[in-house]
C-alpha cells in the first residue's frame, strides 16, 4: 500500500497508479470511469487507521466515506485479520498507548517497531491499573476511561444511578466495570457490578455506547456470586462476558451474553483452582483460538511448565486441559516473563515483568509445535527523562477501529 499516500510540497496526494497523482478532492470526480464506492471502500479498509485521519482532513468526499457505517464495519472486519500489540505504559498520571503488528514466523533476528498513538493525562493518580481492549477500544477501569487509541478519542463513563452513590457523591463500594461487544446489534455496552457486603443481590447495571447521553440501566441476574480480587480480569470473546466469581464456596466464571444481557455461569474444577482458596491469587482469562482460555501460574511448578484450560463446551462445563513442560534451560527465562496470551496462529506470548526497563523491552513467542522459545526486541518506546520505572502492560489481539472518529 506504499503507493496509496505520498507527501509532497503542496500536502497529501493519493496515487491512483505508478506514475500519475491526483489531489484527494479529485480521486472520483476526475476518474474516467468514476471509482465505485464499494471499491474505494475496500482500497481504504487496508491501510491504517492514522493514514485514513490524514485523509479525511484534505477532501470532504473521502470523509463522507469514511463516516458511513459499512465503512467503518468493513475496516473493522479486516483489522480483526490484522491484529496487533498494545503497550501501555502508566507513570503517575499519564497513560501512553504504542502499538506493533503481531509478527509472522518470528525469528531471533526479529524486532518490533511499536508506533506511539496517543498520551492520556488525568487528574489523579491512575494507580496500577489492569486496562482491557476489545475491538479497538481500551478500557481503564480504575478511571471509567473508554478510549479509542487509533483516533485519540475517548469518554468517561457517567456515574452509577443515584441509588448506588453516597451523600458524597462516590459510589457505595467499590464497583466492577466490564467492556462488551454485541455482534449482532455491533454495539459495545459496559456492564457495572456493585457487589453487595451484606448478603443483598449484587446490582448490575447497563450502559450501551452510542450517540446521545448515556445512561445505565438495570439488569436482573437470578443468582448471587461473590466477586473476587478478579474483578479487573475479564474477557469477551464471540459476544459474550467472562469473569471470575465465587458461588458458594465454588470458584466459577460468570458469562454475560452481551446481546440477551444475560447471566450464566460455568463451573470450574479442584486441579484448576489450586492456590485460589487464600484469596490472593486468581486466573488469567484469555482467547483460545476463539474460545475461553484460562491460565492459573499456581500449576505452572515455577517455570516448570505452563498449564492451560481451553473450555470446550459451556453447557456441559466441559475443559481441556494443555499441559507443554519447559527444558531445564528454558525454565531459567520463563521464571522471569510473565504469561500475556496465546496468538490466533497458537503462539504462546510472554512479555517481560511490569517494571522491565523500557529501552530493553522484548516479547516471547512460544511454538508449541517445535517447543522453541523466539525473542523479538520492540523498538520505539519511549518515556520522558527521569521516568523509567513506567508500570508496562502488554495486550495481545489489539485491532484499529474507527469507531468514535
Amino acid at each position: 500500500m506504499k503507493n496509496m499516500e505520498q507527501q509532497s510540497s503542496k500536502g497529501l496526494v493519493l496515487t491512483t497508479s505508478g506514475h500519475e497523482t491526483q489531489s484527494a478532492n479529485s480521486v472520483r470526480e476526475y476518474s474516467d470511469p468514476p471509482i465505485p464506492d464499494d471499491l474505494l471502500m475496500e482500497i481504504f479498509s487496508r491501510v491504517p487507521a492514522k493514514s485514513i485521519a490524514r485523509f479525511r482532513c484534505v477532501s470532504k468526499f473521502l470523509a463522507s466515506i469514511f463516516c458511513r457505517p459499512d465503512f467503518t464495519d468493513l475496516f473493522l472486519t479486516m483489522s480483526l485479520t490484522r491484529p496487533r500489540f498494545l503497550f501501555a505504559l502508566e507513570a503517575d498520571k499519564t497513560l501512553f498507548l504504542y502499538s506493533a503488528p503481531q509478527p509472522h514466523n518470528p525469528n531471533d533476528n526479529s524486532s518490533l517497531v511499536a508506533t506511539h498513538y496517543q498520551t492520556l493525562t488525568f487528574p489523579e493518580y491512575i494507580g496500577f491499573d489492569n486496562p482491557r481492549t476489545l475491538c479497538g477500544l481500551v478500557l481503564h477501569r480504575k478511571m471509567r476511561v473508554i478510549c479509542n487509541p487509533a483516533t485519540g478519542e475517548f469518554l468517561t463513563l457517567p456515574n452509577v444511578l443515584k441509588e448506588n452513590i453516597l451523600p458524597n457523591g462516590n459510589p457505595a463500594v467499590i464497583a466492577a466495570t466490564y467492556l462488551g461487544y454485541d455482534r449482532i446489534g455491533k454495539r459495545f455496552k459496559v456492564l457495572r457490578m456493585t457487589p453487595s457486603r451484606d448478603g443483598r443481590p449484587n446490582t448490575h447495571q447497563v450502559l450501551t455506547l452510542e450517540s446521545g447521553k448515556l445512561l445505565w440501566r438495570m439488569v436482573e441476574c437470578k443468582f448471587h456470586f461473590v466477586p473476587t480480587l478478579a474483578l479487573a480480569n475479564h474477557i469477551c470473546i464471540n459476544g459474550v462476558l467472562y469473569f471470575e466469581a465465587k458461588l458458594g464456596k465454588s470458584t466459577v466464571i460468570v458469562c454475560f451474553d452481551v446481546t440477551s444481557e444475560k447471566f450464566g455461569f460455568i463451573n470450574t474444577n479442584e486441579d484448576m483452582e489450586q492456590g485460589l482458596a487464600c484469596g490472593l491469587k486468581f486466573l488469567e482469562l484469555f482467547n483460545y483460538k476463539g474460545k475461553l482460555g484460562i491460565h492459573n501460574k499456581e500449576n505452572d511448578l515455577y517455570g516448570k511448565r505452563l498449564v492451560l484450560w481451553v473450555l470446550e463446551d459451556a453447557g456441559n462445563h466441559k475443559w481441556s486441559k494443555n499441559v507443554y513442560v519447559f527444558s531445564p534451560l528454558d525454565e531459567l527465562m520463563v521464571m522471569h516473563i510473565k504469561f500475556v496470551g496465546v496468538t490466533g496462529r497458537g503462539e504462546i506470548v510472554y512479555s517481560p515483568r511490569p517494571f522491565h526497563p523500557v529501552n530493553w523491552y522484548f516479547v516471547v513467542f512460544y511454538n508449541v509445535e517445535s517447543k522453541t522459545f523466539t525473542r523479538v526486541k520492540v523498538e520505539g518506546l519511549k518515556v520522558e527523562e527521569g521516568e523509567k520505572n513506567h508500570f508496562k502492560k502488554t495486550l495481545i489481539g489489539y485491532v484499529e477501529n474507527l469507531e468514535f472518529m
